[in-house]
Order: structure tokens, then sequence, then C-alpha cells
């Protein structure tokens, strides 16, 4: 039996070796750093929520800072992280032979000991084919594993976006409940003295409460996203405080500081601020081009492709089974004897015809989904560009034609109060129309913000080191 003892030993050789290897994924972690700037937890993550470095949250949480947490506690992305453990062990089992079977049969009787070690050495040549597809298959695995990070970082952006327009909401809908009561009380008043009927005092006062209402909709709207953003972060049940840094400068100002006389010369100094399409953006064919050469989910698509090619590889060279037989008598008149061969399916019928079948139908379905996910990568970059694109000319146009009229009927009615020429009730009246329609700017940022995240992601990766 000392031949099959070398066959074994030569094709074991390389085994250990691929048994005890261990990788980590570390790769992911700095394909995801390299896309996003930020990195994934490198360890197994504890129940407590930690901070990556560089990250406080006692001086604030800009947009940047809530994608570096959640990229590293976020606990969803840590449960498909293990998938590349799995892929991973998928690679190990594939580099394994299967174990000899040893047939002993005792002497009994008039028998002699025999002894037959069977061993399926078709091994040889299915081995390297069926390590090759695992191989394959753990680095499509990795390519959607970023991919899963690029969504969770689109969704803290948006998240966070939201949080902050409803912040914003919630504090100009203050503003509003403060001018709408000043009306109330001076219709009220002009009510007693008999200037004006109870009918029109009763508009006033539904229209505070309305405000009111509005309100505290809005509170909760910010209340509800701040949940929804400490989720998506990984904060769970932890008693922690979010405070976000956003760019409220971009912001039209309130209609009491338009009112003052140093806002209006400093408003009459500063010209609106135009949110051009061309201002952050990249002409789109480029955007496009970047987005097929970067998106994870290109690459997974042809790796998919290769790793059916390498799975129909390995079926077709399952035609032939051959076994190695090495039996051995008991002592004859010549000593122990010894019988190698070879035991051999013949594939007559069974030719492995179904499994070959389904390997090339895989090669063909993996083709056509990387046709489809180019189709549907194009959309998505093409769709995102024209939203942000309109977000953008909207806020322009509103900042351009809509705004200026307003803030100068607020400063007229200012100068005009000043003056003795209108009562108070009008300079409110006059800002309480500015101040409703300051709640439209808080939309227009949170559409244009949701299109740059959604165009992020379209493209693969971050577009804009500082945001």
């Amino acid at each position: 039996m000392k031949w099959l003892a070398i066959v074994f030993s030569l094709i074991l050789l390389p085994v250990g070796g691929l048994a005890q290897a261990k990788a980590q994924p570390t790769g992911v972690s700095k394909e995801v750093e390299s896309r996003t700037g930020h990195p994934l937890h490198p360890g197994t993550k504890s129940t407590a929520s930690t901070m990556p470095e560089g990250v406080s949250l006692d001086d604030g949480v800009t947009e940047d800072e809530a994608v570096a947490i959640a990229l590293w506690n976020n606990p969803a992305l840590q449960a498909e992280l293990t998938a590349l453990g799995l892929a991973r062990a998928d690679v190990i089992q594939a580099g394994l032979l299967a174990n000899p079977q040893l047939t002993m049969i005792f002497p009994f009787s008039f028998r002699i000991l025999e002894a037959v070690a069977n061993w399926p050495i078709e091994a040889i040549w299915q081995r390297p084919r069926r390590v090759a597809a695992a191989k394959l298959e753990q680095e499509r695995v990795g390519e959607m594993l970023v991919s899963r990070a690029l969504d969770l970082v689109r969704d803290v952006r948006l998240a966070y976006a939201e949080y902050a327009a409803a912040q914003t909401r919630a504090g100009i809908a203050e503003e509003i409940v403060r001018e709408r009561r000043e009306i109330a009380v001076i219709v009220n008043a002009r009510l007693r003295a008999g200037d004006i009927s109870e009918l029109e005092t009763g508009a006033s006062v539904t229209d505070a409460r309305l405000a009111e209402e509005r309100t505290a909709r809005f509170t909760q709207d910010a209340t509800l996203a701040r949940e929804r953003l400490r989720g998506l972060l990984g904060f769970g049940d932890d008693e922690i405080t979010l405070n976000l840094i956003s760019s409220p400068s971009q912001l039209a100002p309130g209609a009491s500081q338009i009112i003052s006389v140093w806002a209006a010369a400093a408003s009459a100094a500063t010209p609106p601020v135009a949110l051009t399409a061309t201002t952050e953006s990249e002409p789109l064919d480029e955007l496009l081009k970047q987005a097929l050469e970067a998106r994870p989910e290109m690459k997974a698509g042809e790796l998919a492709i290769e790793a059916a090619g390498a799975r129909a590889k390995w079926e077709r060279s399952r035609i032939l089974n051959v076994t190695a037989i090495a039996k051995e008598y008991g002592r004859g008149a010549n000593g122990f004897e010894q019988g190698p061969g070879l035991m051999i399916d013949l594939p007559i019928f069974n030719r492995n015809q179904g499994n070959i079948a389904r390997a090339e139908a895989e090669i063909e379905r993996a083709a056509k989904q990387l046709i489809a996910a180019r189709l549907r990568i194009v959309a998505e970059v093409r769709e995102a560009y024209t939203q942000l694109t309109q977000a953008r000319e909207a806020h322009q146009l509103w900042r351009t034609r809509v705004l200026p009229p307003l803030e100068q009927d607020v400063r007229l009615a200012g100068t005009a109060y000043r003056s003795g020429d209108v009562p108070y009730l009008f300079v409110l009246e006059t800002a309480r129309r500015y101040s409703d329609e300051r709640l439209r700017e808080a939309d227009y940022q949170a559409a244009a913000t949701r299109a740059l995240a959604q165009l992020e992601r379209s493209v693969g990766r971050r577009l804009f080191a500082n945001r």
C-alpha cells in the first residue's frame, strides 16, 4: 500500500495551508473606506455603542460623522458582514478531500485477513475547479457587502437630511406661532375698540391655533426622524443626545431680522445664494462612466459569471469518477499479498447532465443579470442627476424670483410702520406671508440633499470630500 500512501501525501500537501487560512474582512473595509472615507469596525461588534477614531458627540454631529458612526456601529451591517465568514468557510470546505475508506475482514473459519482501502482520486482534477469557484463566490460576496455598506451610507445621509429639515421646519413654525399670537392679540384689541367684527377676530384665533398644530406636527416629525437616525447609527437604547450641525447660514433670515434696520442693510448687501446644477455636480456622461467603473454591483456581476463558469467546469469534471483501491490479503504462500486497482464509474447513463445543464443556465442567468444591473445603474444615475438638477433649479428660482419681493415687502412694511404710515398689524400680516414661504426653503434644501445622497449612491463613491 505504499504507492497509495504516496499519492495521498502529494494531494493532501496543499490542503493544510488552505484549511488554516483565516482571511479577515479587511479588504471589504478598505474598499468601503476608499469610497466613503470611513472604515468598518475591525473586530466583533459589542453590544455597547462605540465611536470611531476622531469622532466625538460633544461638539455635535456632522453629516460625515454620522456616516462614520453608522459604518462603525450599525448592527444590521455587522450581521451581514458575517456572510464573508460563510463564504470563507465554503472556500475551506471546497479544498478539503474526501476521507479514504478502510474495510477490514477479519479471519474466521477458513477465511484469511483482508484489508481494502478505497479513495476517490477524481479529487485530483476536480478540487482545483471546485476551489476556484468557491474563491470567486467569496469575492462576489465581498463586493455585495461593499454595496450594502453604500446603501447604509445613503440611508444615513437621507435620515440626516430629514432630521435637519424637520428641525428647521419646527424652528420656523415656532416663529410663525409667535407672529400669529401677536396678530390675535392686536385683533382682539381692535375688537374691544369696536374697529372690527367678531368674525374677523375668530379667523385670527383659528389661524393661530392652526399654526400651533403645525408646530406640534413638525416637532413630532423631528422626533421620528431623530429616532430613525439613531437606529441607523446603532445607538439603540443608549441614552445619547444627537446635536446635528447643519448649515443654517443658507436659510433665508427670519422676518424679525429683516424688519430691523441692521438686517435690512446686511440683506441688501448680500446677494441671494444661487444653487445652480453645476455648483457641485459633474457632467452626466462622466458620472455614468464613473458609476459603471465604481459600482460594486458591476464587479459582483462579473464575478458571478466567472464563478458560474468555474462551477460549470467542475461539474463537467465530475463525469468520470475514479476510486483507487488497495487490497491486502492475509499471509499466504508468498507472505502478505497486495492487490492495487481502480474502480471506475462508467458514464453510460449518468454523465452529470443535470448539474452541467444547471451550471450552464447559471452562466446565462448571471450574464443577463449583469446586463440588467448595468441598465439599472445607468437609470439610477440619470434619475438622481435629474432630481438634483431640478431641486437646485427650483431652489434657485425661489431664491431669485420669489424670496426677494417678499423680503422687500417685509422691509417696506417695517419702514412704513416706523414712519407711522401703517399699523403694526399690517407688518405682522406681511411677516406672516414671508414666514409661510420660508417653510418651503427647508423642503428645497432637503430635496437637494436627498438627491445628492442618491447620486453618490448611484455612482458608487463619495463625490465631494467636504459636504
